[in-house]
């Protein structure tokens, strides 16, 4: 029973490495083509966010970005996936889908344990343990049918995305919106997110894309999220927190049905390419940890966004 059980976990233990291996060398394959989301050929809506088709969730943190560039590596335009299971379930073949031919995700399990603590006593410490799994995309099913009726893919209009962003500013106690100027910034010491007068911006999606961008900023604030801001241009750290505020931005405009175009943010220094790329060349040192850590406090800055506005409405 003991020689079971180890078995079991050394084959949990391998299957967890071969997945962050395949997730990471999925991502560096798209930004080594230039297959990365930053130019994604999907619209704003539902059908922008990989979902899985049996629990009909989308998916979160890292494993979107994983589900993304995998799409665009292959030109895949319908984001469900699934598990074999989930696909005999909706009726799919699932004949040539062998393993290591589908995605890996991740997923988080809750464990908890006891531990003896310094005064003697026994306290229940608990954790999350990490399982990875492999699912398929429905176009790599043979006896897949393109949708009579696409899912929705009608973007919400730029006018109606920034009153989205009126409504978080307005959440916020000591947050500040500041209109004039040339420039885009969030300051974190003020908190005040500043902005173009609306008029200076040439294109309506563009005053979006820069707006999500400081809102994302302002998550790190010490009374929200509390993320180190305040870094030096240039430094390691600065450019750690522009790629969580981009990704950010993205899950929160995709989210909520928007468009979404990184080359339109006005803020200076704002290239998320190169970002992804100096941190894609620091996770060859650390398995990994240094992408999934942007991409986990991405999806927790954008909880939080879209959090505060359903509270607020």
């Amino acid at each position: 029973m003991t020689k079971s059980k180890q078995k079991k976990r050394e084959y949990a233990i391998q299957r967890n490495a071969e997945g962050r291996e395949a997730w990471l060398a999925t991502i560096e394959e798209g930004i080594r083509t230039n297959n990365i989301p930053w130019r994604k050929p999907w619209k704003g809506g539902t059908s922008a966010m990989p979902i899985n088709i049996g629990s009909k969730r989308a998916y979160r943190g890292g494993n979107i970005w994983g589900l993304w560039t995998r799409g665009m590596l292959e030109g895949w335009t319908d984001m469900r996936f699934g598990t074999r299971k989930n696909l005999i379930e909706k009726g799919y073949s699932i004949e040539g889908l062998k393993n290591g031919t589908g995605s890996y995700v991740v997923f988080y399990k809750p464990s908890s344990y006891t531990i003896e603590n310094d005064e003697g006593e026994m306290e229940e410490k608990r954790r999350y343990l990490s399982r990875w799994y492999e699912v398929w995309n429905v176009e790599q099913c043979k006896d897949y049918k393109k949708p009579k009726s696409e899912q929705s893919s009608k973007s919400v209009p730029t006018h109606e995305m920034m009153e989205y962003f009126n409504t978080y500013a307005e959440s916020q106690d000591s947050l500040t919106i500041k209109r004039g100027g040339g420039r885009a910034y969030y300051s974190s010491k003020k908190d005040v997110i500043g902005l173009p007068e609306h008029d200076a911006f040439t294109d309506s999606l563009g005053e979006v894309m820069t707006s999500f961008h400081e809102v994302a900023h302002s998550t790190g604030h010490g009374t929200r999220l509390g993320r180190p801001l305040g870094n030096g241009f240039g430094s390691p750290a600065y450019a750690f927190e522009e790629l969580i505020a981009e990704i950010t931005s993205m899950l929160t405009v995709l989210s909520l049905g928007g468009d979404y175009d990184p080359e339109l943010v006005e803020e200076e220094h704002a290239n998320n390419t190169a970002y992804l790329k100096h941190w894609l060349a620091a996770c060859k040192e650390d398995d990994g940890q240094s992408l999934a850590l942007a991409f986990s406090s991405a999806q927790a800055a954008t909880d939080y966004i879209l959090d505060t506005m359903e509270e607020s409405e």
